[in-house]
């Protein structure tokens, strides 16, 4: 199986990849974004085998790998929706959705169906709880026999409330979750009322 390949970029374009390896065998990898031609890049590679193909889709991390491998698991998702949903909203936006069982932020990535995307949400939500990439705020590694902050509860409310909040005023729940998410990792607000100012200020 191939994890990884570096390389030069010798052809691409909004889908695909052709990467020329020093070995002079050149690799067509899916790719989100076109890349540069003639520059040296390298890419974590989840190796999709069937019967009658193979599939080489490219990740600029290994975190992004690993979530597409476990979106993979889903019942009813492929590596299209898969790799759809990697580059249209990236793994820490699918993972609060998740977290806040917001449908809607997922099924806008092209190829996502309603269905396809509350399969998401019920196969994974148990599943992301436990990942070290967690939801808008990782929390604090706890010593044995100290019993955990609830940090991603608080902030589920807090997000939760400010969604509402600007969704009331017109705006569109991807357009805001990510802002919600930089705040919070900041960790410069405590209320969804501040969340709120804050986030008006940037998108007026």
């Amino acid at each position: 199986m191939i994890g990884y390949i570096s390389g030069t970029v010798v052809y691409s374009d909004s889908q695909k990849s052709v990467l020329l390896t020093a070995s002079g065998v050149g690799y067509e990898i899916h790719t989100s974004t076109p890349m540069v031609p003639n520059r040296d890049t390298a890419l974590f590679i989840s190796h999709i085998i069937r019967e009658q193909s193979q599939d080489l889709y490219g990740f600029e991390t290994a975190e992004d790998k690993k979530f597409f491998e476990m979106l993979l698991d889903v019942n009813g998702i492929g590596p299209k929706s898969a790799y759809s949903l990697i580059s249209h909203l990236g793994v820490q936006q699918i993972i609060s959705s998740i977290s806040l069982e917001n449908v809607d932020i997922l099924k806008s990535a092209p190829g996502v169906g309603k269905k396809s995307a509350e399969q998401i949400v019920l196969s994974l939500k148990d599943k992301i709880a436990k990942l070290e990439i967690g939801f808008a705020v990782k929390e604090n590694p706890v010593k044995p026999g100290v019993k955990a902050k609830k940090e991603n509860q608080v902030d589920a409310h807090l997000v939760k409330e400010t969604l509402a909040a600007c969704q009331g005023l017109g705006f569109k729940d991807q357009d805001v979750l990510p802002m919600i998410q930089r705040h919070l990792q900041e960790g410069s607000v405590k209320k969804p009322e501040d969340l709120v100012k804050m986030i008006l200020k940037e998108l007026r």
